[in-house]
């Protein structure tokens, strides 16, 4: 899984950031403190941009109604055009929003008042990065966080790896044709295409308000394995009520395979009691509602090399089909036209395609 390039509190009262890069990434240890006073900030950053943040907390915090989620355009912070918003108000959760056209990489150099704490890398000598920065208007009890990660735009192969395995000239850059911003698009491409075709994924995704009928024995995701149920509710003939996660509580999660079992013998419609066969009629249809994140985890899975060659073949194929790419490619020494190769790179992934599909059963 694709984790924090970077991730820091300004912590205001020290003058300095505090690096929580190894705490996020879902290395078991202790949690750490997020926003503790309205005058911190997180600074999030990541190599290429993402659309979505995830954070699983250790104490909820209370930080009233709203953040300020805020991205670097080139000169100035702006805010964020969020579309579902996490206050870190609740043990786990999703910020999604819509990536900004003018979003810029840069270094946290000179942001704050010191570069106290900053690794090398984000300082004016490293490498810029895609950040963005979260304060607080009002702080009355600090979230501490157990984890966190990023739902990158692309994440099975990169730019470099299909210059590479092109043998370009040179890598992709803002001034190549096409440029790495292009190349990164085909990518996004691809990828969507081998998620769309396999049912599968290999990046975190997020599945909001999905419903599901009432079974006494449970459920089974549409989409799995889930790396984290972030709540179900049920249907209580008036609104959803939380149930609680745990074997000892509501329901349990089976992660791998997507299955929730059903843990308590419900009798539910509370307030319904005309008959037993109630669930899966009129209002009591659909009856539970789920929001959970789910994929598979590219840096453990037996076929993560398997997806690197196929969005890297296809990716390839592409850009030489579509592409001005005469400055950059070799010539004169090829054993095969190119008009070759690319028939052979996308019959070769589409086979492979085909091993990585799934078909979905229930379980009960």
């Amino acid at each position: 899984m694709i984790v924090w390039g970077s991730f820091y509190l300004w912590d205001n009262s020290a003058s300095a950031y505090v690096d929580h890069e190894f705490a996020v990434s879902d290395i078991p240890g202790a949690a750490v403190d997020l926003i503790a006073q309205t005058t911190d900030k997180i600074y999030m950053g990541l190599d290429r941009k993402f659309y979505a943040a995830f954070f699983e907390l250790d104490t909820a915090g209370d930080y009233g109604t709203l953040l300020d989620w805020e991205y670097w355009n080139g000169s100035a912070w702006k805010n964020l055009p969020i579309s579902r918003n996490y206050v870190l108000d609740a043990i786990s959760g999703v910020i999604q929003f819509r990536i900004p056209n003018d979003w810029t990489a840069n270094t946290l150099t000179g942001i704050e008042n010191t570069n106290a704490g900053l690794k090398t890398e984000d300082t004016s000598a490293g490498t810029a990065k895609y950040w963005l920065r979260v304060s607080a208007s009002a702080v009355t009890i600090t979230a501490t966080m157990k984890r966190s990660f990023p739902f990158p735009s692309y994440g099975y192969t990169t730019p470099t790896r299909i210059s590479q395995f092109l043998q370009l000239r040179q890598d992709f850059s803002t001034t190549t044709t096409p440029s790495k911003e292009d190349v990164e698009r085909v990518i996004e491409r691809v990828e969507s295409r081998l998620d769309r075709y396999t049912t599968n994924s290999w990046k975190p995704n997020y599945r909001q308000d999905e419903t599901y009928e009432f079974s006494r024995h449970g459920l089974v995701l549409k989409r799995q394995p889930a790396i984290k149920v972030i709540d179900l509710s049920i249907w209580n003939g008036s609104d959803f009520t939380l149930l609680a996660d745990g074997r000892s509580q509501d329901y349990f999660v089976d992660a791998k395979t997507g299955i929730i079992p059903i843990t308590r013998l419900l009798s539910i419609p509370f307030t319904y009691t005309r008959s037993s066969n109630a669930w899966g009629f009129g209002e009591f249809k659909r009856a539970l509602n789920v929001n959970y994140v789910w994929g598979r985890d590219f840096d453990e899975d037996v076929a993560a090399g398997q997806v690197e060659d196929i969005i890297t073949k296809l990716a390839s194929a592409d850009i030489i089909s579509n592409y001005d790419y005469t400055n950059i490619v070799p010539q004169g020494t090829d054993r095969f036209a190119l008009e070759q190769k690319v028939n052979f790179w996308r019959e070769n992934a589409d086979e492979r395609m085909e091993e990585l599909r799934s078909v979905r059963m229930w379980v009960p």
